[in-house]
């Protein structure tokens, strides 16, 4: 009986383990996909109604974005502090900080750091011209996850409930 329970048990945690990893593919299109959003509300904002930063970041704060709130969040807390230290820095810095906790990984972080670096310091169809640049590089990047997703998610399935039972089978 205690053979049966904890070969179970251990099936059950290796398939939970390949589900996360599929889980975490799943999470980073999802991030992804709310910051080309948010990318394509600060155009929107810096176009049209000619918004400073610290106030479209502030909006996009208060969003209910699961994914990119928490970013924008911290990026308005540290817009909060008058420490000298400039947009781009601090753009860069709240998303290395809290980004990988909302399911970005580096490529998407490097993208997106590299987009603090303009805001707020050219003029508006500059600004909009480097944003849609950013968003796109942001795209084909969504795209390879999205692809891998497809490829790779089922494979992360099966193989975590086939090394499972493989690992039942050699300790029995």
């Amino acid at each position: 009986m205690l053979k049966l329970l904890g070969a179970i048990l251990i099936i059950g945690a290796s398939g939970a383990l390949g589900l996360s990893a599929r889980q975490g593919l799943r999470m980073r299109i999802a991030a992804i996909d709310s910051f080309l959003k948010a990318l394509s509300r600060i155009e929107s904002e810096i176009t049209y109604r000619l918004t400073p930063c610290d106030e479209l970041i502030a909006l996009l704060a208060g969003e209910n974005d699961p994914y990119a709130a928490p970013v924008f969040q911290d990026m308005a807390e540290r817009l909060t502090h008058n420490d000298g230290l400039s947009l781009s820095y601090k753009w860069s810095r709240a998303l290395r900080e809290a980004g990988p906790a909302c399911g970005l990984r580096e490529e998407e972080l490097g993208i997106l750091c590299d987009a603090g670096s303009f805001l707020g310091r050219y003029d508006s169809e500059q600004q909009r011209h480097s944003l849609r640049l950013t968003a796109a590089r942001l795209s084909a990047v969504r795209d390879e996850a999205a692809e891998d997703l497809k490829t790779k998610g089922g494979l992360y399935r099966a193989c975590g409930l086939t090394l499972g039972i493989l690992a039942v089978i050699v300790l029995l």
